[in-house]
């Protein structure tokens, strides 16, 4: 696997206009609820100040906390500016039942790119730009989506942000560390990447419909691991400065758990590493602490996540 690397100031839109061609840019924007309706509004609302013709498609891929639409769908469809919205809770793949999680309701929105949108195009002519809606306003800039769409236009397969986080516990105390604990020639790519774990990304079409996707925590894991074993080009872009919302401990305690129990299982399903003697990866979560009152608490949670495999199986 080949890696490079961007910094966001190194794509101009005119030269990417050019590159463009007949590609399709298409950006999806992730919502839970209503949390961040007046978020992803505003960053629709900046994103179509692109010039005309650069992003072919926005999508809404939207689940909502309740049964019926909210502030967030209305918000969006008031914009008048042709946002395609998916509403996960709704919507049926051949594979997949109505579970929830990240990882997944990425894959609900992949099979609708492929089954609606796509048309004579292929795969390859396709780019998918993910972003996380609830990124803090004085941060984001048309540069997420110029700069990872950029690095695909310029060649890559995949392209991941990287940035610099105030908090970023997650990353700095798990997901690189762990990218590091195993000595492999494939998985020395992975200790390349500045923010391993970060939901802005983009890629081919054809690349997503050849990942497999992990549930919830393990998305981002699951599919770095994959590419680390692949012959795709992939590359790491330079954002800059980003902050979104502190998840609580016990949330981060749960990613990591999430994160830790994604990178085994996959490095055991490519053959990297096996365990013996009756021992197994665990699908539950269990610890104890001392909480502010000073009583002792007990988390005993699972955690399981399914993993799918790759779209073009079902295509």
């Amino acid at each position: 696997m080949n890696l490079t690397k961007h910094n966001h100031t190194d794509f101009s839109i005119d030269e990417l206009l050019k590159l463009k061609g007949r590609r399709k840019i298409f950006v999806v924007f992730s919502t839970f609820g209503e949390r961040e309706a007046d978020l992803v509004c505003e960053k629709i609302t900046l994103l179509n100040t692109l010039p005309a013709g650069f992003i072919d498609r926005i999508i809404l891929n939207h689940r909502r906390a309740g049964a019926d639409s909210d502030r967030t769908e209305t918000g969006v469809a008031a914009l008048n500016c042709g946002v395609d919205i998916i509403v996960a809770n709704e919507l049926e793949v051949p594979d997949m039942g109505k579970e929830k999680g990240k990882g997944g309701d990425m894959r609900r929105s992949l099979y609708v790119i492929n089954r609606d949108f796509v048309k004579e195009l292929s795969p390859r002519e396709v780019i998918v730009v993910f972003l996380d809606a609830d990124v803090v306003p004085r941060y984001f800039g048309v540069h997420f989506v110029t700069a990872l769409s950029g690095a695909v236009l310029k060649g890559a397969d995949f392209a991941k942000a990287g940035f610099w986080r105030a908090m970023g516990r997650v990353k700095k105390f798990v997901a690189q560390p762990l990218f590091s604990v195993i000595e492999h020639p494939a998985l020395k790519t992975l200790t390349e990447y500045s923010y391993p774990l970060a939901g802005e990304c983009a890629g081919t079409l054809d690349f997503f419909n050849s990942m497999t996707f992990w549930q919830i925590y393990g998305v981002e894991t699951g599919i770095l691991v994959d590419t680390a074993f692949s012959g795709y080009s992939v590359a790491d872009v330079n954002l800059g400065l980003y902050d979104h919302e502190h998840h609580s401990d016990m949330n981060i305690q749960k990613m990591c758990f999430g994160i830790m129990r994604t990178y085994l299982k996959s490095l055991m399903d490519h053959g990297v590493i096996e365990l013996k003697h009756g021992a197994a990866v665990s699908d539950t979560f269990r610890c104890e602490y001392i909480d502010e009152k000073g009583e002792r608490i007990a988390v005993n949670e699972n955690l399981t996540e399914l993993k799918y495999p790759p779209l073009k199986d079902i295509l």
